[in-house]
């Protein structure tokens, strides 16, 4: 179960990290935010909770939650396909490596950080708390996992990471498309205790808009 450290831990990171994110990425270059971001997801997960939640052996059923996650991202790319944004300069050791390696990594990585920021509140002192207390509780830890989520993809993704135009009504859709897919994954986990379920849809958001906007990550990498 969380403990006081693990509340710190994640308001700090939920407060602090977008904006130094933000702040690396116009000094080194995507990469390094990145790095740091996916190290602390595994790291957290495996020193704080004792494992990262991926269950590949022999995996339950999926519940509900997951195929209605699921369909909301098949929507979020119908959405995605209408505002793409191509790319013509991409090389095909880019794509491959995008298509590939970055995919795997983001998808597998983002929500181990986003559910130890909701986890860390929701669950903390649980058994010895009022059902108000619980309810405050979960609020902080929503609250902390929707700005952590909002401003990392304001102040650093949305900076280099263009395969869809986000002007417009299109563009309005796939944010709440994909935010509304955020807080599934929470269900999703609480619903399996399996990462597993939140890796599959999150990795088909990141690789079929591959296929048509022709995006490659690899130049935003090293400034």
């Amino acid at each position: 179960m969380p403990g006081k450290t693990d509340l710190f831990l994640s308001a700090a990171i939920a407060l602090l990290f977008p904006a130094a994110a933000g702040f690396l990425l116009t000094k080194t270059g995507a990469l390094l935010p990145m790095l740091l971001y996916y190290g602390a997801a595994w790291c957290l997960s495996y020193l704080r909770r004792g494992k990262s939640g991926y269950e590949l052996k022999n995996p339950d059923k999926p519940p509900l939650w997951f195929y209605i996650n699921t369909g909301v991202i098949m929507i979020t790319l119908i959405i995605a396909y209408a505002a793409r944004i191509e790319s013509t300069d991409s090389t095909i050791w880019g794509l491959l490596f995008t298509g590939l390696i970055w995919t795997t990594a983001n998808a597998s990585s983002k929500q181990l950080l986003w559910i130890y920021i909701f986890d860390s509140w929701d669950l903390y002192g649980r058994e010895k708390t009022s059902r108000t207390g619980r309810y405050m509780k979960r609020g902080a830890g929503l609250l902390l996992f929707s700005f952590f989520v909002g401003m990392i993809h304001a102040l650093y993704w949305g900076r280099f990471l263009h395969t869809v135009n986000p002007g417009g009504s299109l563009g309005i859709l796939f944010i709440a498309a994909t935010s509304l897919s955020g807080y599934l994954h929470i269900v999703v986990w609480r619903k399996s205790g399996n990462m597993l379920y939140t890796f599959i849809p999150h990795f088909l958001l990141n690789l079929f808009p591959l296929f048509w906007t022709g995006y490659s990550i690899v130049p935003f990498l090293i400034k």
